[in-house]
């Protein structure tokens, strides 16, 4: 069989690399490189990742993609887990573990105790729900308004008012529909998604690049219509805004109405000392007084980051309710972080260097109503025409891999 694989991000990649063990395969690729926004870069010393830092350990299909590439040696994990959010004018750590919430300050004492009372919340509502409406209904509006909002950003940029909550966090649905509380059935598994942050010696680009030699890849190759051509299968990969464009009628409209959410990355390489915590980063919540989404402590989070004499970071600006922050110019964009950071820290020293990354489309957002969405687009699909990629079924790293090894056994 010879199978077309349209796309070479990770989910391309991967399924292209599965796929070839059995078949002739072709990934053909619009730009000059494979891996889309997995990219790590070295400057002055530093490993600046252009797109996610990582991956949790606790997938069975990433962890067995890496080992049949002979990586695991390369494995490196985040030695640090302290999270803060920015509330009422100051960074305020995030507690570690459930026992802690009742003293931690993240939240309102009455928020708090309100927390508590979540194994008594309402019955969830029929059809479905955003993710601020299923946090306000479980654990009242001071988590909703805060933590939900800033979580939502720190992993979507997006609108905890818009996501569906059965589509991006399908995890908090099970746990409230198997235990009727989620604080219940979070005792012994947790409520987060588990796993350690994981990432490679070199950097996310190690793997994209190790799959990127394993298979038949065509760069500069760009595709002007989705099509089955000479091919008895087509997987197309690239992103549902995109690929709406490279077909028609019913498959296009559903594509097209899968939004996304833009994003601009700021890196900055800061010299000398700084009076801040080894943390993971921050999360900062809309209405609280700073224009960024978070900020990513890098040479904290993995050792080998940056040499001694500089820190790392990295600082999201944009999302679902700030797009136009990815259009402007870059003065202003370096204001807003270095304004913003120098209130969460009490000063920002001037960097060494900047990096700054635009991405245009971003983010795809699981909004109420995405199940019914992608369901659409499946059912206009020709019989010879698969969709996968983080426009589907899961933004993360670990979801796109899974979905792409899941059906090419």
């Amino acid at each position: 069989m010879r199978i077309a694989v349209l796309g070479a991000g990770v989910a391309g990649l991967a399924a292209a690399w599965r796929l070839s063990r059995d078949h002739a395969v072709s990934l053909f690729e619009a730009g000059p490189r494979a891996g889309g926004n997995i990219r790590t870069e070295e400057l002055h010393g530093c490993k600046v990742e252009w797109g996610p830092n990582g991956f949790l350990d606790n997938e069975p299909a990433t962890l067995g993609l890496i080992r049949d590439l002979g990586l695991e040696p390369r494995l490196v994990r985040a030695r640090s887990s302290r999270r803060f959010l920015w509330r009422a004018g100051r960074l305020r750590e995030l507690p570690s573990s459930p026992g802690r919430f009742l003293t931690s300050d993240c939240l309102p004492p009455l928020a708090r105790l309100r927390a508590l009372l979540e194994p008594f919340a309402r019955d969830a509502p029929e059809g479905d729900e955003s993710v601020h409406a299923f946090a306000a209904r479980r654990l009242g509006r001071g988590v909703a308004d805060h933590l939900a909002d800033a979580f939502v950003s720190g992993v979507f940029a997006g609108d905890a008012r818009r996501l569906s909550v059965k589509s991006a966090f399908p995890r908090l649905k099970a746990l409230e529909s198997e235990s009727g509380s989620i604080l219940r059935g979070a005792r012994g598994r947790g409520v987060g998604p588990g796993g350690t942050l994981t990432s490679f010696d070199g950097g996310m680009q190690v793997l994209t690049d190790a799959l990127a030699s394993r298979v038949d890849l065509r760069c500069n190759t760009p595709v002007p219509r989705i099509e089955r051509g000479g091919f008895d299968r087509v997987v197309c990969t690239i992103p549902a805004p995109r690929a709406a464009a490279l077909c028609e009628g019913a498959l296009a409209a559903a594509l097209a109405a899968i939004p996304s959410a833009p994003l601009a990355v700021v890196a900055t390489l800061v010299p000398g000392p700084l009076d801040i915590p080894d943390a993971f980063g921050f999360l900062a919540p809309r209405g609280e007084g700073l224009r960024i989404l978070g900020t990513l402590y890098e040479s904290s989070i993995f050792e080998g980051r940056a040499p001694e004499g500089l820190r790392l970071f990295r600082t999201m600006v944009g999302g679902r309710l700030d797009p136009e922050a990815v259009a402007l110019p870059d003065a202003e964009l370096k204001a807003i972080v270095a304004r913003d950071l120098a209130l969460a820290w009490g000063r920002f020293p001037e960097p060494r260097e900047w990096r700054i990354i635009r991405y245009p489309l971003g983010i795809a957002q699981y909004e109420i109503g995405h199940a019914e969405r992608v369901r659409a687009a499946e059912a206009a699909c020709p019989e010879w025409l698969r969709l996968s990629g983080s426009s589907y079924r899961g933004i993360s790293l670990n979801g796109c891999i899974q979905e792409a090894l899941h059906w090419a056994p």
